[in-house]
Protein backbone atom coordinates (compact mmCIF):
# COMPACT_ATOMS: atom_id res chain seq x y z
CA UNK A 1 0.00 0.00 0.00
CA UNK A 2 1.00 3.66 -0.97
CA UNK A 3 0.89 6.34 1.97
CA UNK A 4 -2.45 7.45 0.42
CA UNK A 5 -4.36 3.95 0.82
CA UNK A 6 -2.64 3.91 4.03
CA UNK A 7 -4.22 6.94 5.55
CA UNK A 8 -7.55 6.33 3.41
CA UNK A 9 -7.86 2.55 5.05
CA UNK A 10 -6.71 3.79 8.66
CA UNK A 11 -9.51 6.70 8.24
CA UNK A 12 -12.06 4.19 7.74
CA UNK A 13 -11.38 2.23 10.56
CA UNK A 14 -11.89 2.55 14.58
CA UNK A 15 -10.31 -0.41 16.11
CA UNK A 16 -6.98 -2.14 16.19
CA UNK A 17 -4.49 -3.70 18.56
CA UNK A 18 -1.52 -2.42 20.09
CA UNK A 19 1.18 -4.63 21.07
CA UNK A 20 3.31 -3.62 24.08
CA UNK A 21 5.78 -4.64 26.64
CA UNK A 22 8.32 -4.65 29.31
CA UNK A 23 11.60 -6.57 28.97
CA UNK A 24 10.45 -9.98 28.00
CA UNK A 25 7.05 -9.92 28.83
CA UNK A 26 4.29 -8.83 25.68
CA UNK A 27 1.10 -7.31 26.10
CA UNK A 28 -1.70 -6.66 23.58
CA UNK A 29 -4.90 -5.12 23.59
CA UNK A 30 -7.56 -4.27 21.48
CA UNK A 31 -8.69 -0.49 21.08
CA UNK A 32 -10.39 2.07 19.53
CA UNK A 33 -8.52 4.76 18.04
CA UNK A 34 -8.27 7.89 15.83
CA UNK A 35 -6.12 8.36 12.89
CA UNK A 36 -4.00 12.27 12.14
CA UNK A 37 -2.77 11.66 9.16
CA UNK A 38 -1.10 15.38 8.92
CA UNK A 39 0.91 13.95 11.62
CA UNK A 40 1.32 10.34 11.39
CA UNK A 41 0.26 9.30 14.89
CA UNK A 42 -2.85 7.56 16.22
CA UNK A 43 -4.67 8.86 19.46
CA UNK A 44 -6.36 6.41 22.06
CA UNK A 45 -8.09 7.40 25.05
CA UNK A 46 -7.57 4.95 27.75
CA UNK A 47 -9.00 4.23 31.05
CA UNK A 48 -6.69 2.86 34.21
CA UNK A 49 -7.85 1.14 37.05
CA UNK A 50 -5.42 1.80 40.33
CA UNK A 51 -3.76 -2.05 39.49
CA UNK A 52 -3.76 -1.09 35.70
CA UNK A 53 -1.79 -3.66 33.34
CA UNK A 54 -2.20 -1.03 30.96
CA UNK A 55 -0.64 1.60 32.29
CA UNK A 56 2.24 -0.80 33.54
CA UNK A 57 3.16 -1.80 30.27
CA UNK A 58 2.67 2.20 28.57
CA UNK A 59 4.99 3.14 30.94
CA UNK A 60 7.41 0.46 30.29
CA UNK A 61 7.33 0.41 26.66
CA UNK A 62 9.98 2.14 24.30
CA UNK A 63 8.37 1.33 21.05
CA UNK A 64 4.75 0.28 20.36
CA UNK A 65 3.31 -1.61 17.72
CA UNK A 66 -0.46 -0.73 16.51
CA UNK A 67 -1.92 -3.26 14.09
CA UNK A 68 -5.29 -2.32 11.76
CA UNK A 69 -6.98 -4.88 9.60
CA UNK A 70 -9.56 -5.60 7.55
CA UNK A 71 -11.41 -8.52 5.14
CA UNK A 72 -12.68 -5.93 2.17
CA UNK A 73 -13.74 -7.32 -1.19
CA UNK A 74 -10.43 -6.95 -2.75
CA UNK A 75 -8.74 -9.22 0.20
CA UNK A 76 -7.14 -8.79 3.40
CA UNK A 77 -5.77 -5.33 4.11
CA UNK A 78 -3.43 -4.22 7.20
CA UNK A 79 -1.47 -1.27 8.18
CA UNK A 80 0.97 -2.30 11.11
CA UNK A 81 2.23 1.32 12.71
CA UNK A 82 5.41 1.10 15.34
CA UNK A 83 6.45 4.26 17.65
CA UNK A 84 6.96 5.91 20.14
CA UNK A 85 3.72 6.73 22.49
CA UNK A 86 3.10 9.79 25.00
CA UNK A 87 0.72 11.22 27.05
CA UNK A 88 -1.03 14.23 25.52
CA UNK A 89 -2.90 16.69 27.25
CA UNK A 90 -6.34 17.82 25.61
CA UNK A 91 -5.12 21.69 25.55
CA UNK A 92 -2.21 20.32 23.59
CA UNK A 93 -4.15 18.74 21.15
CA UNK A 94 -6.65 20.34 17.95
CA UNK A 95 -10.00 20.82 19.09
CA UNK A 96 -10.98 18.28 16.05
CA UNK A 97 -8.67 15.50 17.52
CA UNK A 98 -10.10 15.80 20.74
CA UNK A 99 -13.03 15.64 19.74
CA UNK A 100 -12.56 12.59 17.69
CA UNK A 101 -10.97 11.11 20.68
CA UNK A 102 -14.03 11.62 22.59
CA UNK A 103 -16.03 10.28 20.21
CA UNK A 104 -14.27 6.65 20.59
CA UNK A 105 -16.94 4.13 21.54
CA UNK A 106 -15.39 2.52 24.42
CA UNK A 107 -17.24 0.26 26.58
CA UNK A 108 -16.26 1.35 29.95
CA UNK A 109 -19.17 0.33 31.71
CA UNK A 110 -18.97 -3.82 30.37
CA UNK A 111 -15.32 -3.86 30.02
CA UNK A 112 -14.37 -2.56 33.25
CA UNK A 113 -17.07 -3.47 35.71
CA UNK A 114 -16.56 -0.33 37.87
CA UNK A 115 -17.87 3.69 37.73
CA UNK A 116 -15.79 5.08 35.46
CA UNK A 117 -15.67 7.61 38.58
CA UNK A 118 -13.20 5.08 39.99
CA UNK A 119 -10.58 5.36 36.79
CA UNK A 120 -7.91 7.92 35.31
CA UNK A 121 -8.32 8.72 31.51
CA UNK A 122 -5.48 9.59 29.69
CA UNK A 123 -5.12 10.64 25.89
CA UNK A 124 -2.20 8.66 24.42
CA UNK A 125 -0.59 9.40 21.01
CA UNK A 126 1.70 6.86 19.07
CA UNK A 127 3.79 8.61 16.38
CA UNK A 128 4.42 6.85 13.24
CA UNK A 129 8.25 6.12 12.74
CA UNK A 130 7.39 3.28 10.76
CA UNK A 131 3.98 2.54 8.65
CA UNK A 132 3.52 -0.42 6.08
CA UNK A 133 0.59 -1.59 4.86
CA UNK A 134 0.13 -4.62 2.89
CA UNK A 135 -2.71 -5.66 0.51
CA UNK A 136 -2.95 -9.66 0.05
CA UNK A 137 -5.75 -10.67 -2.35
CA UNK A 138 -8.39 -13.19 -1.60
Amino acid sequence: MDAIEIAEFLDSQHTGVLSLADGDDAYSIPVSFDYDEDEAAVYFRFGYAADSQKRRYLDAVDTASFVVYDRTDEGWQSVVMEGPLARASESSLDSSIVEAVDGLDIPYFRVHHRPSGDMDFNIVRLDATKLTGIVEGV
